[in-house]
């Protein structure tokens, strides 16, 4: 396809509800990338159930670029996504949400290189944004450098990039999304990335980065899941314990499984120390399930500690010396609000259920059992 195509080259997907000024500077930077990328470009908003229609509310304003509305009931942004993806018509994905903004350069660099390589997926570094007068985009300086992988099993289990991040080839999408093996359910809605990035693991894809500070999210006061650690790390848990119960059996998901359980590990490890119960109990029966050896340790003097000992007990340790309590990092109320978002999650099926650990094997005769053999056998007790 070219750039002469009757057909758009990119589709700019859009999901919407109800937030409309941070939407106006995602349609004006979208528009911009267009129009500088030298290809035809569309640019889609799903305005997911929005009273009034984001259509009506968004009537007068000019995103010098024409936007196609497509309205359907309110189902979430997850849904809402997938929707622009089977509205559009160009070869070339950029999913953004209402508040993402996009350099001028993105999309040219991005489908360049994708076009020169024919690749699945191309993705950029995070930018911190400064928004100037007339719904434009003053600055974009580099945040955090992305790591930098060609393999995309680490591209979706560990590089994992904000939404905006990358740009994807719309028929790997159409292929790898035909049946999601994780459920639409609009509880994951606040990691709505990461339901995109478990639903594509098993796909492999060619993957490059494309290096530079080319999207990030616009500043706003407006409510954003990104403020509340507890919305993600929960609607995270679900999804991955889809994933795990979705592909347990499966030879092929061996790596994607194991990888997902050592990263379960690490975040269970990073949590203050007195989360509620259920989350923490199902944070390390990821883990668990997934019977990995391969556990994060630590550095320094704990690091003596943590190698003695079980990576449970090591974990549960190091959460109550060196991680703080819930009350000094809680972004909700409570933490019974905190459980409460957890109680809404679906049961974990059977197969993501943490298996009960086997009693620690009897040393043989001839040597004295150690006082201190229960804390270092290979299994760990469950968490209570």
């Amino acid at each position: 396809m070219t750039a002469n195509s009757n057909l758009p080259m990119i589709s700019v997907v859009i999901p919407a509800y109800g937030r409309v000024e941070p939407l106006k500077y995602t349609l004006r930077s979208a528009a911009v990338s267009i129009a500088k990328s030298g290809y035809e470009g569309e640019i889609i908003v799903v305005d997911d159930g929005s009273e009034p229609p984001m259509e009506e509310r968004l009537a007068g304003f000019d995103a010098h670029h024409p936007v196609r509305f497509v309205r359907q009931a309110n189902q979430g942004s997850i849904v809402a996504r997938l929707t622009g993806l089977h509205e559009a018509k160009g070869m070339y994905i950029q999913f953004l949400d209402s508040d993402d903004l996009l350099h001028s350069d993105k999309l040219r660099e991005q489908v360049r290189v994708m076009e020169l390589e024919n690749l699945d997926v191309s993705y950029t570094d995070v930018a911190k944004t400064v928004l100037a007068e007339d719904y434009e985009v003053a600055s974009f300086e580099l945040l955090g450098s992305v790591a930098e992988t060609s393999d995309s099993l680490d591209f979706f289990t560990k590089v994992q990039p904000s939404l905006h991040a990358p740009v994807y080839r719309r028929e790997y999408l159409l292929n790898a999304l035909k049946n999601p093996i994780i459920p639409q359910d609009r509880i994951f809605d606040p990691s709505g990335d990461i339901w995109l990035y478990r639903a594509l693991t098993l796909y492999p894809a060619k993957v490059r980065k494309v290096p530079g500070a080319y999207a990030g999210i616009g500043p706003h006061e407006e409510g954003r899941y990104s403020l509340c650690w507890e919305k993600l790390g929960v609607a995270s848990l679900g999804i991955d314990e889809a994933f795990m119960a979705a592909t347990a059996g499966q030879p092929s998901a061996g790596s994607a499984r194991r990888l997902l359980g050592e990263r379960a590990y690490a975040s269970w490890r990073l949590l203050p120390h007195d989360v509620p119960r259920e989350y923490d109990r199902r944070m390390i029966a990821l883990w668990q399930s997934t019977r990995s050896v391969k556990a994060r340790r630590s550095r320094g003097p704990f690091g003596m500690v943590d190698a003695a000992l079980s990576p449970w007990l090591a974990g549960k340790i190091y959460r109550r010396l060196r991680r703080p309590s819930y009350a000094e990092c809680k972004t909700l109320r409570s933490k019974e609000e905190f459980a409460a978002l957890v109680a809404k999650l679906p049961t974990p099926p059977r197969a993501a259920q943490p298996p009960f650990p086997r009693p620690p094997v009897r040393p043989p005769a001839f040597q004295r059992p150690s006082p201190k053999s229960k804390f270092l056998a290979t299994d760990w007790p469950p968490i209570r």
